[in-house]
């Protein structure tokens, strides 16, 4: 034996020993661990010392990994080279073998990564109540995910503060209701998800990946929108009654169903809050705040639709069903909003540009109400919920037949 290794046996320490690669690049193994607890064997057992002599195999031959460094093995499958393409190594690029595994339903109720491999005997979560494909899947959300982390913008930086023309006082605090509104539709947006995502299968990752930066945004919007309220001389203004963001908070029925009020009934008509403020800006800072959250606000309802559009199709005709009468209700709260007087006076003082312009400003508000009852329809129809028009609530009828 050498001088360090004389003095490691005197203190009666082992020397270290670099692991040797015994790995099956093609192979799936078994885990070490799990025989381990299976076959009940001690760990003094396990952990008893070999008796040394001058004449015995070196540390290196007489300890294995598989001996010294057992969760080596401790893998479903080695070997995987997932692809880089030409826009870098993506989420959908990993998802190749057993780690492209979508189940239809997880009872894995730890947090343990798809893939990976379970250790035997940690403690369940209880706070999974999302285990099912259906109930969060959609094929879009890793490339939306994607886009999420490659359009990400800065308030604080990538806006123009500075730049702000001055509006006339009426003007501006149109603008600010404006603002204000959008920025309660955020933060409610930021709670929603807040409510869900923990409570989702880590077997789903990509949805979970995407509802983070969804949740990112919203706070973002909401940032921008109390920046743009406070900025040129104005201040917030009169808080909305939020009937419709009441019904997504308060849904306990199922993230499908929470999501016909978070995409349908509440994110058209943000998104088309977005669109008209892009349309009517009057300057370019108003218009590039508008338009970035426009492009967010896009992305949030393709995944959105994409869902429902899984969980419709797996589930059936009758979960479709039941989510059109649960619109019933949704749709009390929404012509109740279409009547709140001080969002779309703003708006026609908005696309009138001055208050004696209301009455021409009108004209575009009430193109923007049909047009929601129009997108919500569609959307729904797309979805395979199906709503006719004369099932409406009478007042999103109303609106319909006057856009």
């Amino acid at each position: 034996m050498t001088a360090q290794n004389d003095a490691s046996a005197e203190h009666g320490l082992n020397p270290p020993v670099p692991p040797v690669d015994d790995s099956n690049p093609t192979g799936r193994y078994h885990s070490s661990a799990a025989e381990r607890v299976q076959q009940d064997v001690s760990a003094g057992d396990a952990l008893a010392p070999a008796a040394e002599s001058a004449d015995a195999e070196s540390p290196a031959e007489k300890a294995a990994p598989s001996e010294r460094f057992a969760w080596m093995k401790d893998t479903r499958q080695w070997g995987v080279r997932a692809p880089v393409t030409a826009h870098g190594l993506t989420v959908d690029a990993i998802n190749i073998g057993i780690y492209g595994e979508i189940p239809d339903e997880s009872r894995e109720m730890t947090r343990m990564p798809r893939g990976s491999f379970a250790t035997p005997g940690l403690p369940r979560l209880d706070n999974y109540s999302v285990n099912r494909k259906e109930e969060l899947w959609s094929e879009n959300a890793a490339w939306l995910y994607e886009e999420a982390i490659q359009r990400r913008w800065i308030a604080m930086q990538d806006i123009a503060w500075d730049a702000l023309p001055t509006l006339l006082l009426d003007f501006e605090l149109a603008w600010c209701q404006l603002c204000t509104e959008l920025g309660h539709h955020a933060i409610a947006e930021t709670d929603t998800i807040g409510q869900w995502l923990h409570r989702m299968n880590y077997a789903y990752i990509e949805p979970k990946m995407f509802l983070a930066t969804e949740e990112f945004d919203a706070a973002r919007h909401h940032e921008v929108m109390r920046h743009r309220a406070l900025c040129n001389g104005g201040a917030l203004g009169v808080e909305s009654a939020g009937m419709v963001s009441r019904r997504m908070l308060e849904t306990r029925a199922g993230w499908p169903e929470t999501s016909v009020a978070l995409y349908l009934a509440r994110g058209v008509l943000t998104l088309l809050l977005y669109r008209f403020g892009a349309h009517y800006a009057a300057n370019p800072v108003d218009r590039k705040i508008f338009s970035l959250c426009l492009q967010d606000k896009a992305r949030h309802l393709a995944y959105g639709q994409g869902m429902l559009k899984y969980s419709v199709a797996v589930q059936g005709a009758d979960f479709a069903t039941s989510l059109r009468r649960i619109l019933g209700s949704i749709e009390k709260d929404m012509a109740g909003e279409l009547k709140d007087a001080v969002l779309w006076e703003a708006l026609a003082i908005i696309a009138g540009g001055s208050v004696s312009g209301m009455k021409s400003g009108m004209a575009a508000v009430h193109k923007l109400r049909g047009d929601y009852v129009r997108q919500y329809v569609a959307r729904l129809r797309y979805v395979g919920i199906g709503k006719r028009d004369d099932a409406l609530h009478p007042d999103l009828a109303a609106a319909l037949a006057g856009g």
